[in-house]
């Protein structure tokens, strides 16, 4: 215990060196008295000086020992100068008040060491408190403070609470105020909340964010009372919330997919079976003998449509439905059911596609999970083109144990500043259509399947080594 252990050294310090006087001092005053000639009527008066100052130092025992070294150095002197002997009653006498100077310190010194032992007793019952309050603050995140917006140095922390902004409170101490250390969007709220402060007793709650030397950027979340009886100084805690926040955020992303998902099965059920009667139809349709050729082609080319949406379809159930197991699959063929998909969207756009394949790349995955991959980036590159010379590179390739496949565009690129977020849930830069969610499902099911994705990007034209401006890379252990 850091509060008790100086007392404790202190009282054994002041032992040893109560019995180092009490063999020096009882000689010292035998001296004296034999050579100061008014001391001579009473021999045994610094000797009783020693007594009591011996026995508050270190308590009976060395008091009983000084009474010892007393007698002896007195006996000495008697042999030597017989002629200073007084009678035996006053010896004895003097000897007396000796023992009884002892015990009557005894008693004193017994007395303070019983207000010592409650005030040891008090003292570790504070540290315990103590490291209890210190190691709550710093597993709960949290620091104590209290705030005097009226004093020159306006805010104290209080020792052992949680370092909130990255650095010892000894650092923070130095600086003439904490506002620096706030993140710039943050920063006039809380000087509005210090003005509030002042002309208000209401408790208060605050968040804002704090800037790490690191970089890092956490949220606190400031709880304080102002303290009746004085001008304008405020007590409280302040807590790092921002694991709390992630938390938050996560929930959040983590509804909005599953309402997502819950939307594209109900669609994309409730768009099958039309789909179905309108198929059937055709088909019907078709088998009447008195169509000419022309309504027989219209017929066959609104089949292939309808069956390019039921396909469509399929993949929105996709984002729901990942129940399949994993199974042998050549990369190539369904990155060409994929293409086959956004044909006519190409023809438009007037999109080059190039392909550039390796024949039977094989990896272990669902194949509606790599059509969604697929389909995700090959839709982000045919945004992304423009209609003057727009061309979609697609590699596919093994390379020592990986399969690899790469997806490129010419298209406009990725800002440097959103390179970095682009796999996150719901981070979009295309704010009036994209939802946020395709490369980070892109990622998941990468990743899933014992993948990694990469991306590479330039706003430059021909920026990439390729010459191309926006790159996929996609990594999976080769199975063939």
């Amino acid at each position: 215990m850091s509060l008790i252990a100086p007392l404790r050294y202190g009282q054994q310090s002041r032992r040893r060196l109560a019995f180092v006087l009490a063999v020096v001092l009882p000689i010292i005053g035998t001296v004296l008295t034999e050579r100061v000639p008014v001391l001579r009527g009473t021999p045994y008066s610094l000797h009783l000086l020693v007594v009591v100052v011996v026995g508050f130092l270190g308590g009976l025992a060395p008091s009983l020992l000084t009474i010892a070294v007393a007698l002896l150095s007195r006996g000495l002197l008697l042999i030597l100068l017989p002629e200073r002997s007084m009678s035996i009653k006053f010896e004895v006498m003097h000897i007396l008040v000796l023992v009884a100077s002892a015990f009557v310190v005894w008693f004193m010194i017994n007395l303070r060491r019983h207000s010592e032992e409650k005030l040891e007793t008090t003292l570790v019952a504070l540290q315990e408190r103590t490291d209890d309050l210190i190691a709550s603050l710093n597993s709960s995140k949290c620091a104590c403070w209290t705030l005097d917006l009226d004093s020159g140095r306006s805010e104290r922390w209080y020792s052992g609470s949680y370092q909130l902004y990255g650095r010892p409170y000894s650092e923070l101490e130095e600086l003439p105020s904490l506002l620096p250390l706030v993140h710039a969007e943050d920063d006039q709220r809380l000087r509005d909340l210090m003005q509030l402060m002042r002309n208000t007793w209401e408790p208060v709650v605050f968040e804002h964010r704090v800037v790490w030397p690191n970089g890092e950027v956490h949220t606190l979340e400031m709880r304080g009372n102002r303290v009746a009886g004085r001008r304008c100084v405020w007590r409280g805690v302040t807590l790092d919330i921002t694991e709390r926040k992630k938390t938050e955020a996560a929930l959040v992303r983590a509804e909005k997919l599953a309402a997502m998902g819950r939307l594209a099965s109900t669609v994309a059920h409730e768009i099958n079976n039309p789909l179905e009667s309108v198929t059937n139809l055709l088909y019907l349709a078709r088998s009447s003998p008195f169509l000419d050729v022309d309504t027989q082609s219209y017929l066959v080319t609104a089949e292939r449509e309808l069956a390019r949406l039921s396909n469509i379809t399929r993949l929105t159930l996709g984002f729901v439905r990942t129940s399949a197991s994993a199974d042998e699959t050549e990369m190539a063929e369904v990155v060409n059911e994929v293409l086959s998909i956004f044909h006519h969207r190409f023809e438009t756009k007037n999109v080059k596609i190039e392909c550039h394949y390796e024949p039977d790349v094989c990896i272990m995955i669902a194949p509606h999970e790599l059509r969604q991959i697929a389909t995700n980036l090959i839709a982000n590159a045919a945004d992304a083109v423009g209609v003057d010379h727009a061309c979609i590179a697609i590699h596919i390739a093994r390379e020592e144990e990986k399969a690899v496949l790469v997806i490129e565009d010419n298209g406009e690129g990725i800002d440097p500043i959103h390179l970095p977020r682009i796999f996150e849930a719901f981070f979009s830069t295309k704010e009036e259509v994209g939802t946020g969610i395709g490369l980070w499902v892109t990622r998941e099911l990468v990743e899933k399947n014992g993948g990694r994705i990469f991306a590479h990007s330039s706003t430059e034209p021909g920026g990439l080594p390729s010459g191309a401006t926006t790159q996929f890379r996609i990594e999976f252990p080769s199975v063939c």
